[in-house]
C-alpha cells in the first residue's frame, strides 16, 4: 500500500427529495488496498458508490481520483472499474465476447481489446468457460465474469457491490481470492457486502455507514478491539425450542436469541461465562471466540445484517 491515496472523498453531501442521503462522508482508498463498505440498507452506500464513480455530483464536498474529478474527467472514468450486484453481461454472448464487448465500450481499439480479453481470461480463471455463454452459467460462474468484465479495460480502482450474493461457499471462496490477487497487483477494492465473514477475511479496513453518516472506519481488528475490549462471543445452538424456563436461564446468562422467531441459537458478549452453567443446557452446541464484523454491525446498527436480493 503506497502512503498517498488514490482515491480521495472530502466531506461529501448529497440530498435527494429533500431528504440528505449523505452527510460529511470523507474516505480515502489506497492502492493495494480492499475495503468493505458496510451498513443496513438505506444508510447512503449506493449513493456514495455512485458519487465516487462520477455519476452524480455532491452537493457539497468534492471526489478525486489522483487528483481529478470523475464527474468531470473521462480519463479519470476510465480509471474505475464498477461490478453492480445485478449480473451485467449479455446473456446469448460468450465470456469472451461479452468481454470484448465491454472491452470495446471502454474505448480499446481492436488489437488492445483483444490482449485486455486475454489477460481477463487469465486473471480471473475463465479460460476453461471463454467460449460458453453467460446464459447457461452457473451462478458462481457468472459472478466471476461479471468481475471480469469490471476490470478488463485495466483500472485502477475496483468497486463492487454485493460480488458474492446468491453463490455457494467454493463459488465465494473463488471471489475472494481473486479479490485478493488482483489488490496484491497493486489494484484498490471497495465492496459492499453482507457477508461479514467473508469480508473479515480478505479486508484490509471497514467503512460503516449509518443514516448517511461514516460512523466508524478502520481496521477491522482495531475497531473490533476498541468496542469490545477483551470480551468473547459467546454462542449456544440448542436441541430444541426452549420452553420458558429455559429462556429465562439463557437470558440470567446475558444471552439473546439471534433470531426471535427461531430461537435456537442464542448469543452473547461477556468477559467469561459460568461454564457449569453452560454444561447444563440441553445444546447441541456451544462455543466462544473473538467477536467479529458481525458482532460489529449488531453492537452498531441493532439488528443482524440483512441481505438485499434487489
Amino acid at each position: 500500500m503506497t502512503s498517498s491515496p488514490l482515491l480521495v472523498a472530502d466531506d461529501l453531501d448529497f440530498a435527494f427529495g429533500g431528504r440528505r442521503v449523505l452527510d460529511a462522508v470523507s474516505l480515502r482508498l489506497h492502492r493495494g488496498e480492499i475495503v468493505a463498505l458496510l451498513g443496513p440498507n438505506g444508510a447512503g452506500k449506493s449513493t456514495l458508490i455512485r458519487l465516487l464513480c462520477g455519476r452524480l455530483q455532491p452537493a457539497a464536498g468534492r471526489v478525486r481520483l489522483d487528483g481529478r474529478d470523475p464527474a468531470d474527467s473521462a480519463s479519470a472514468r476510465r480509471r474505475i472499474g464498477l461490478v453492480p450486484q445485478r449480473i451485467a453481461l449479455y446473456p446469448h454472448l460468450t465470456v469472451g465476447e461479452n468481454l470484448d464487448v465491454f472491452a470495446r465500450l471502454a474505448g480499446l481499439p481492436g488489437a488492445a481489446a483483444a490482449a485486455a480479453v486475454a489477460g481477463a481470461l487469465t486473471t480471473c480463471d475463465l479460460a476453461s468457460v471463454a467460449g460458453t455463454r453467460c446464459g447457461r452459467l452457473s451462478g458462481g460462474w457468472q459472478r466471476r465474469a461479471n468481475i471480469a468484465c469490471g476490470i478488463v479495460h485495466g483500472p485502477e480502482l475496483l468497486i463492487l457491490d454485493e460480488p458474492t450474493v446468491g453463490i455457494d461457499l467454493p463459488a465465494r471462496r473463488a471471489i475472494e481470492q481473486l479479490l485478493t490477487r488482483l489488490a496484491g497487483d497493486g489494484m484498490a477494492v471497495l465492496m459492499t457486502s453482507h457477508d461479514l465473514d467473508e469480508l473479515g477475511r480478505i479486508c484490509d479496513r471497514a467503512a460503516f455507514l449509518d443514516g448517511g453518516r461514516l460512523v466508524a472506519d478502520g481496521r477491522p481488528e482495531t475497531l473490533i478491539r476498541d468496542r469490545f475490549g477483551t470480551r468473547r462471543e459467546w454462542r449456544v445452538e440448542l436441541a430444541d425450542w426452549p420452553d420458558e424456563a429455559l429462556v429465562g436461564r439463557l437470558e440470567a446468562l446475558g444471552l439473546e436469541p439471534e433470531d426471535p422467531r427461531a430461537p435456537l441459537r442464542w448469543h452473547g458478549l461477556a468477559e467469561a461465562l459460568d461454564l457449569s452453567a453452560l454444561d447444563a443446557l440441553p445444546a447441541v452446541e456451544w462455543r466462544v471466540r473473538r467477536p467479529g464484523l458481525d458482532a460489529l454491525w449488531r453492537e452498531l446498527f441493532g439488528q443482524r445484517p440483512e441481505v438485499d436480493e434487489a
